[in-house]
């Protein structure tokens, strides 16, 4: 533990903060927030089979149709946990589409339930850490924002609100084929009026979204709702939320393939109903109709007993074969071992005394739980042990005692609610179905107030009363008082409706009418669709001002007003059952809802400290225009890398547009690994296609030394291959790290650059790697306050980017802008807690001033078209020398840096042919199975999206043990050499087994050069070409001469080329 005594951390511990940490249940609102509390090593089978399916949805050569995940296990083994994991990690990593829904009973069309709650889902934040944009204005965002398709211009008059419904109508047809036009062949599948309809939602005017999700929702529209999306023709046809579920997947694969994965939770909760067989096969026969879409994923979870018991026999073996095979069904195992127990309790005991920002060493103690607790409790599912934490932590604050030791004869095992589940199991159904039929909502903002208002007081039941709420309406503003149970004052609010436009100035004066009103109350300005979040915009400024003044802004969308307008109907239909009120109180659906939580937020308005804001007004100074590099086409002839082995040996090619989808070649020390890649590299190079070596070692530099190439050879024909080879290429070799004056020094930007031409998706999680990799250098983990902080810098970076169009910044200015709280990060984030904003200051400064060399502005700035770039008729060859780095953690902060410039390149620059290739020597190092640095993700999502750029990935490795092959579906060519040891060839048998003939077996038996290639399944036993340069080891000192030196002049040139040839 560190130097904190036992008896604060029992103090914090007695007290009544973060009640919540020992929570048990996972409850379906949830499923939309972040879990602070999630442990990846838990359920790891089942996380690895899914970002399976997910990399198979990208890698559309794989992809044939979609598939069906079926999950099982007993009541409390962390299903619906499972869910709301499954779903942060698809939305954190930008990957699709995540729709989530409980199994229901009494609906008949099953189309139209799944339509219903997949609506509400895309309705909700698309990544809560990110912000308040929904997945529906996501994937609006995407549609439009995707490789600069559309104009700017067109953009902005999209966007302005300055159009009348005319005019907005003609330029969204007109918009839709532009897309259509340029895009046409991923688009042919993609409904038209789907795609004008996602359009509407960039106009800023309530009125618009509401119809639009109208339509969405298969719901009956007047002619007037119709005129106002451009005439558009309802879908109210019986089978309309089918062929509306089916478009919304077609879409979602146009854009960037995105996955759309739709789960079905509580799969028991069918059981009881008459006719359950039926109603279940019916639902089923729809998902597996739906999975036949390639980017589908249907997810299926319940209790195993139920299941095969129950439900499987109702179904056809054709159906049982979809659900069951392809992937194997999972059984979750529920029982916990002592270490994941001890897991499970340590990061929750982290975040509590977070809050009080006293450091927990978590992998040393559990205090104030007592060291034997793990075991004695080992064998528990998740769901009881975190309840009993919360008896014991209750006990504790009850007597002033210690936490006891579990003892089974006192602690018997908590119920898993089946003895409530007669009374609490139908009102959660009731509620379930009657939020998927259609629910009105106001248009005219009085009553919108007056609804909020009537929904703030039901909260007031749910918390059986322990706050007492006073709300009065004064002119178009909501006044809430309320009192906790010692009847002090908690919340003293005015709240707002501000849904004017922003243009000329309408949601401006808004906005300083709800803060005069509010007077010295905390006011809350609240508004159905998005506020404003351009940081170029008067706007941003003012609303960042308006949060740094003490205010508040929530975003109330379509699907939580529609759940308080159900919530009154239900009421009205179910108050009088004597479970109501348990079920309210133990469900909480309206105090669950986020924009509720935002307006309740007791804590933070507890908290409120008086800050201020300066803007930023620096103006950086302009950096040189960019040269406008036009890469090579390469050639579609094939590469001959060697010979195939066995009776009639021939040559072994392959296509070079096999490397657009990435290569991976592995073997252990002396395999011949490196030098087959060089090989490869170098006939790519012939081609007139450019490449960039990472070099760890120090031997890739051989490429830059005028002895490598001048060692005799003796095939005439090799020979003039180097010589060709020498004459097409330019190698530059570069060294980051290095003092000012030594080598050739490559600075990397704080923000990268170019962010502000990429889509708001995209922009989004370049800067979240960049502040991710900042975080990782400072020490930062991946959870509590220092996420936290992480998110914080990644909105920093994101504002700048954009702000500051291809400019260099430097950490000066990023410590500026988050030490000033300035507007418009306030704007994006809501006011920031200074116990986080200070910290990460003054990490950053500490990051500034002991790693000075990874920030000097000195030398070449990182850029990707300069690495991928050409000198007069010549193909560059760009090797990096990572050996003036340092250790490990610079060099992977560093090659962070460059792998999230190469994707921004590639974001903004699609090819269908390969235009570069990248070798990752060391890739375990980037790429670990065990570990999360600053690299891993950014190559993940590198891998999944570089090939669409037509740039190759080039893994190699001579520890093919230790490297991560979740994303092996995303590498189409594998050189498997010389692997003998056990962890490794345990770690390939799940990929091997996916080729056509077992190898595995074998693999230990190959000398130096021989090779198993498979591709595509297809497996060849080869022995390799040796590269035209060997690559041998190169000093450090030799190296920063060689990056040093000057270009050679055309007389030098001359008589190197005949000395060689000679």
């Amino acid at each position: 533990m560190s130097g904190t005594s036992q008896e604060e951390y029992l103090k914090i511990f007695r007290s009544r903060v973060k009640e919540d940490i020992f929570h048990s249940i996972t409850h379906h609102n949830q499923i939309w927030q972040p879990d602070p509390y999630d442990i990846e090593s838990i359920h790891q089978e089942s996380r690895e089979c899914f970002e399976r399916l997910l990399n198979r949805v990208s890698n559309c050569e794989q992809t044939d149709s979609g598939r069906i995940m079926l999950l099982l296990g007993e009541s409390g083994a962390g299903k619906t946990h499972l869910m709301r994991a499954f779903r942060n990690y698809t939305h954190e990593k930008s990957l699709g589409y995540f729709s989530y829904m409980q199994m229901t009973s009494s609906i008949s069309n099953y189309a139209s339930y799944a339509l219903h709650y997949t609506i509400d889902s895309l309705d909700k934040p698309y990544c809560a850490i990110n912000g308040s944009t929904t997945g529906l204005m996501h994937l609006s965002n995407a549609l439009i924002e995707r490789r600069q398709i559309v104009s700017q211009h067109a953009i902005e008059q999209l966007r302005n609100g300055e159009l009348n419904h005319d005019e907005l109508s003609k330029l969204i047809s007109q918009i839709t084929d532009t897309i259509l036009n340029k895009e046409g062949e991923q688009f042919r599948h993609v409904d038209l009026d789907l795609i004008r309809v996602l359009l509407y939602l960039q106009h800023d005017e309530p009125a618009i979204h509401a119809r639009v999700r109208k339509y969405l929702r298969c719901e009956n529209m007047s002619e007037y709702d119709c005129k106002i999306l451009g005439n558009i023709t309802p879908r109210v046809q019986e089978g309309a939320p089918d062929r509306l579920l089916q478009a919304l997947a077609y879409l979602m694969m146009a854009i960037n393939k995105g996955a759309f994965i739709i789960c079905l939770d509580q799969l028991e909760d069918i059981h009881p109903a008459d006719e359950a067989e039926i109603k279940f096969r019916h639902a089923m026969e729809k998902m597996t109709k739906l999975a036949e879409i390639p980017n589908v994923v249907v997810v299926i979870a319940g209790l195993e007993e139920i299941y095969r018991s129950q439900l499987r026999n109702s179904l056809p073996n054709s159906l049982i074969d979809r659900i069951e095979r392809d992937p194997d069904t999972i059984t979750l195992c529920g029982e916990r071992s002592k270490t994941e127990i001890r897991e499970i309790i340590s990061i929750r005991l982290k975040a509590l005394y977070d809050s009080h920002e006293i450091d927990f060493c978590s992998g040393e103690s559990i205090f104030p739980f007592q060291d034997e607790t793990p075991t004695l409790l080992a064998g528990m599912k998740t769901r009881q042990i975190i309840d009993w934490c919360r008896q014991e932590r209750e006990y504790s604050i009850r007597t002033g005692n210690l936490p006891r030791l579990p003892d089974k004869n006192r602690d018997t095992p908590p119920q898993t609610e089946e003895s409530d589940k007669k009374i609490i199991q139908p009102l959660e159904q009731l509620w379930n179905d009657h939020l998927a039929h259609p629910h009105a909502i106001p248009e005219n903002e009085d009553e919108m107030l007056q609804l909020l208002g009537r929904g703030i007081e039901h909260c007031a039941v749910e918390l059986n009363h322990s706050l007492k709420c006073n709300i009065v309406q004064r002119d178009n503003f909501l006044d809430i008082d309320i009192q906790n149970s010692a009847e002090n004052i908690a919340i003293c609010s005015t709240i707002g409706l501000c849904q004017k436009p922003s243009q000329g100035g309408a949601l401006a004066r808004q906005i300083n009418k709800l803060q005069t009103a509010a007077g010295r109350r905390t006011a809350i300005s609240i508004r159905s669709i998005e506020f404003p979040a351009n940081p170029k915009t008067q706007i941003a400024i003012q609303l960042g001002k308006f949060v740094a003044d003490g205010g508040k802004k929530v975003l109330i969308p379509d699907a939580d007003w529609r759940t308080m307008v159900a919530m009154e109907s239900f009421h009205k239909q179910y108050a009088e059952r004597s479970d109501f009120k348990s079920w309210l109180q133990k469900e909480q659906p309206l105090l669950s809802l986020p924009s509720i939580q935002q307006i309740l937020d007791l804590e933070m308005t507890l908290k409120r400290a008086e800050t201020s804001s300066v803007p930023a007004n620096a103006q950086p100074p302009v950096p040189p225009a960019l040269v406008n590099v036009q890469l090579l086409a390469p050639d579609t002839s094939q590469l001959k890398i060697g010979m195939t082995q066995g009776y009639q040996p021939s040559s072994y090619k392959v296509d070079i547009s096999q490397f657009v989808r990435h290569a991976a070649f592995l073997g252990g020390s002396g395999s011949g690994k490196t030098t087959l890649a060089l090989n490869i590299i170098e006939q790519l190079l012939l081609q007139g296609i450019p490449a960039i070596l990472l070099d760890r070692k120090g031997d890739l530099c051989s490429y830059a030394k005028d002895e490598a190439w001048r060692s005799p050879v003796a095939d005439p024909i090799r020979a003039q291959m180097r010589k060709d080879l020498r004459n097409k290429i330019e190698v530059i070799v570069y060294t980051p790290g290095a003092i000012e004056g030594q080598g050739r020094p490559l600075s990397i930007p704080i923000v990268p650059k170019g962010l502000e031409n990429l889509s708001s998706g995209e922009c989004d999680q370049l800067a979240n790697h960049a502040a991710f990799s900042l975080g990782r250098i400072m020490g930062y983990k991946d959870h509590g306050q220092d996420k936290a902080r992480i998110v914080i810098l990644g909105k920093a970076i994101s504002i700048l980017g954009q702000l500051n169009k291809n400019h260099a910044l430097t950490i000066n200015h990023l410590l500026d802008f988050i030490d000033k709280d300035d507007p418009l990060l306030l704007n994006a984030i809501g006011r920031l807690d200074p116990k986080l904003s200070k910290k990460l200051v003054q990490d950053l400064q500490t990051l500034a001033l002991g790693h000075g060399t990874l920030f000097s502005r000195s030398g070449e700035l990182l850029n990707t078209e300069n690495l991928f770039g050409h000198s007069t008729e010549k193909t560059r060859l760009s090797i990096i020398s990572t050996s003036n780095l340092g250790n490990n953690d610079n060099v992977l902060f560093w090659v962070s840096q460059l792998l999230l410039d190469i994707g921004r390149f590639a974001a903004k620059s699609p090819s269908d042919k390969l235009q570069g290739v990248i070798l990752l020597d060391e890739a375990d190092l980037y790429l670990p199975a065990q570990s999360k640095p600053a690299t891993k993700e950014p190559l993940e999502n590198l891998l999944r999206r570089a090939r669409s750029a037509g740039i190759g990935l080039m893994l190699a490795t001579q520890s093919p043990g230790d490297l991560d092959y979740r994303s092996r579906d995303q590498i189409s060519t594998w050189f498997i050499g010389c692997i003998k040891e056990k962890t490794a060839l345990d770690k390939l048998k799940p990929m091997l087994s996916e080729a056509k003939t077992d190898v595995s077996s074998k693999l230990a038996n190959q000398s130096t050069g021989e090779f198993y290639a498979i591709h595509n399944g297809e497996v060849s036993s080869i022995k390799a070409d040796l590269s035209l340069v060997q690559a041998e080891q190169v000093s450090a000192h030799e190296i920063l001469k060689l990056a040093g030196r000057k270009k050679d002049n055309r007389i030098s040139t001359f008589f190197q080329n005949v000395f060689t040839s000679s």
